[in-house]
C-alpha cells in the first residue's frame, strides 16, 4: 500500500480504535461507579454504556457518517451529511452529546444544515462533538488548504457553530492534512496554529500544548484537543500516543479519537495493533474494520482524482 493511502486509511482506522479503547474509560460525572478501571491496554469493553469489547459509539459513528456521504457524493454535500447524521441518531445511536441532539432536533423539524445548529445551545456550549469527527473532512482537502478551512467549518456548523469549535477543526485538520503532505509532527502542529491565528485566545492556548503539565479532561472542545494533541505530540508511536490519550479519563473516548486520527495519519495503518484493529464493531455489533479501510482508500483515490483533474 502506497504511503498515502496507508495514511488515509490508518487515520480512519485509528479514530475507531482510539474511541473503542476509550469508551469504557469515559468518566459519567453522573454515575462515575461504572467506569473501568484505568490503566488499560486492551479492547476491555464495560463502562458507562455497557460497550462491547472494540464497540464504537458517537465519535466514530459520526466520523463514518461524513466519510459516506464524501464518498459516495463524491464531494462535500453538508445537506447530504445533515441527513445521515439524522439517521444515525434515529437508529439506537450511542453517546450523543447535548449540542449534536438541540442541533439534530432543530433537523428533524425541517430546519437546513446551515440553520440547525444556531440554536441557544449550539450558540452558547464549546463541546467537542464536531472535532471528534472532522477528519474526514481533512483527508478530503488535504491538499487545497483553502478547501480544507471552507469544509471543516461548515461540517462542524451543521450542530456546534461556536467559533472554538469551527476554529478547533480547522486546527486538527490542518495538523492532520501537513503529515499527510510531508511535514513533521512539530512543523504541522506549527502550521496548525498559523490556521487558527485570528482566534488568539484559542491560539495562546494550544500554543502551549507542548509544555503542559495539568491535563484538563472534560468535554470543553479546548480541554480535548490541548489534552488530544499533548499525547500525541509528545508519544513516538501510536501504540503509545493512544494509550497515553484515553488513560487520561474524563472524555476518554472523543480524546481518543482526536489522537487517533493524528496518530493514524502520522504512522499508518499498518502501525494499528491487529489486536485493536480486528475486533472494531458498531452499535449493532457489525464489523466495521474492513468499511473504514475502503473509505480511506476511496477518499484517497477520490483526492487524487481531483489533484490531476483540469481546472
Amino acid at each position: 500500500m502506497q504511503r498515502l493511502e496507508d495514511a488515509f486509511t490508518g487515520c480512519l482506522v485509528a479514530v475507531a480504535v482510539g474511541d473503542a479503547l476509550g469508551g469504557p474509560v469515559e468518566e459519567i460525572q453522573k454515575d462515575p461507579c461504572r467506569t473501568v478501571a484505568r490503566p488499560i491496554t486492551e479492547m476491555v469493553g464495560g463502562g458507562y454504556h455497557k460497550l462491547l469489547p472494540g464497540q464504537i459509539t458517537d465519535d466514530t459513528e459520526m466520523t463514518l457518517c461524513l466519510a459516506r456521504s464524501l464518498v459516495e457524493r463524491k464531494g462535500f454535500d453538508p445537506a447530504d451529511i445533515a441527513q445521515r447524521f439524522v439517521a444515525w441518531y434515529d437508529d439506537n445511536q450511542i453517546g450523543a452529546g447535548t449540542t449534536t441532539r438541540a442541533a439534530i432536533r432543530q433537523l428533524k423539524a425541517g430546519q437546513p444544515w446551515d440553520q440547525a445548529g444556531y440554536n441557544e445551545k449550539g450558540l452558547r456550549l464549546t463541546g467537542n462533538g464536531s472535532v471528534m469527527r472532522c477528519a474526514p473532512a481533512g483527508l478530503f482537502a488535504y491538499n487545497d488548504l483553502e478547501l480544507l478551512t471552507a469544509v471543516s467549518r461548515d461540517q462542524s456548523r451543521i450542530t456546534h457553530p461556536h467559533e472554538d469549535c469551527i476554529d478547533s477543526c480547522i486546527f486538527i485538520n490542518t495538523m492532520l492534512a501537513q503529515m499527510l503532505n510531508g511535514w513533521s509532527k512539530t512543523n504541522a502542529y506549527l502550521h496548525g496554529l498559523n490556521a487558527i491565528s485570528t482566534n488568539k485566545s484559542l491560539a495562546a492556548q494550544y500554543g502551549a500544548i507542548p509544555l503542559l503539565t495539568i491535563m484538563k479532561t472534560s468535554g470543553h472542545v479546548r480541554d480535548t484537543v490541548e489534552s488530544a494533541v499533548y499525547a500525541f505530540l509528545t508519544t513516538n508511536t501510536l501504540e503509545e500516543a493512544i494509550l497515553c490519550s484515553v488513560n487520561m479519563g474524563g472524555d476518554a473516548d472523543t480524546r481518543g479519537a482526536v489522537t487517533g486520527a493524528l496518530a493514524g495519519a502520522y504512522y499508518g495503518e499498518h502501525a494499528i495493533p491487529a489486536r485493536w484493529k480486528s475486533v472494531l464493531v458498531d452499535r449493532h455489533d457489525m464489523p466495521v474494520y474492513g468499511e473504514l479501510c475502503k473509505l480511506g482508500t476511496s477518499l484517497y483515490e477520490l483526492t487524487q482524482h481531483r489533484s490531476t483533474s483540469p481546472k
